[in-house]
């Protein structure tokens, strides 16, 4: 989390919420999109859909974009889930640490995560992460960011309601709503 906006700031809840998913899938990506915004209004938030016109084009475009719509919307924060595929198990408990930096619009910070397995158990396959952000849109910062990792299933839409559950849970219990 951005120091500058400290605990309990309810950042998702005082105003509307741009919400959008970057999803291998044009289905996937609008029911994800329908489950993060479900999961932030059943928590007092206004979520607003990303126009379907929003794509990623090259790295950082989708974000701009975002922003633009979110402005035009009147939404005060942006609140994207990314889903990318990702190896589960092999003997391990899925859970790990990153140490990272980002870099927005002239701001940037650095921070610690934890990626925590959600659901089921296995030894190995393809699972879900989901990497959550959230951006304040009128200073066009990043403000906080979280990931999970899913257990690997064959119920993908069940493993990706259940991924952006988590990381609406996470922004939560960070105060952000």
């Amino acid at each position: 989390m951005d120091p500058a906006l400290g605990p309990g700031s309810a950042i998702l809840r005082t105003e509307k919420v741009l919400v959008a998913c970057e999803a291998w899938d044009l289905s996937m990506r609008q029911n994800c999109q329908a489950w993060l915004a479900q999961h932030l209004h059943d928590r007092g938030a206004s979520p607003v859909p990303a126009p379907s016109t929003a794509s990623a084009l090259n790295g950082g475009e989708l974000d701009n974009q975002l922003l633009i719509a979110a402005a035009d919307a009147g939404a005060r924060t942006v609140m994207v889930v990314s889903l990318t595929p990702t190896m589960v198990g092999g003997g391990f408990s899925g859970a790990s640490i990153g140490i990272g930096g980002f870099s927005w619009g002239g701001g940037g910070g650095a921070g610690i995560g934890l990626s925590a397995p959600i659901g089921g158990s296995g030894w190995g396959g393809t699972g879900f992460a989901a990497q959550g952000r959230v951006t304040d849109v009128p200073n066009r910062r990043l403000v906080w960011t979280t990931s999970f990792v899913g257990s690997p299933s064959a119920d993908f839409a069940s493993q990706v309601r259940d991924l952006t559950g988590a990381v609406v849970s996470a922004a939560q219990g960070a105060g952000l709503l």
